[in-house]
């Protein structure tokens, strides 16, 4: 069973009503018999500005980048273009934690989650 959770920051400013609404990357969630993958569009991110995390059974991709240049800001209202951060969460369950692996080439994310394997030889006495 897989589940998708966002995790959007609420509005909680006067200009909030401007802007229009964050949004989360895309993603393709796929399996095959032995494991899952998660496919993720990241442009714009290197895999150093990538977190992945797999704790309880959540699978948390977050991605954030700030360009800090040394530009005078008092004179910006909004300033959205120099930093990013964006995350999604997603359920999975029978995960094998410790073989999941990550790669990542050309802003695109690729997450391997194998399956917990449940086959056991039954010896007969």
């Amino acid at each position: 069973m897989i589940q998708n959770t966002s995790t959007r920051n609420l509005p909680n400013d006067l200009f909030d009503s401007f802007l229009p609404e964050r949004q989360d990357f895309k993603v393709d969630v796929y399996q095959d018999e032995d494991q899952y993958f998660v496919k993720a569009e990241l442009p714009g991110f290197n895999k150093e500005d990538v977190s992945i995390e797999y704790n309880e059974n959540t699978l948390t991709i977050t991605a954030s980048n700030v360009n800090n240049t040394n530009e005078e800001t008092s004179s910006y209202i909004i300033k959205e273009r120099n930093t990013s951060e964006v995350s999604r969460k997603f359920i999975f369950k029978n995960i094998n934690d410790t073989n999941i692996s990550a790669s990542m080439a050309d802003g695109m994310l690729t997450v391997n989650l194998p399956k917990k394997q449940y086959k056991k030889q039954i010896i007969i006495d």
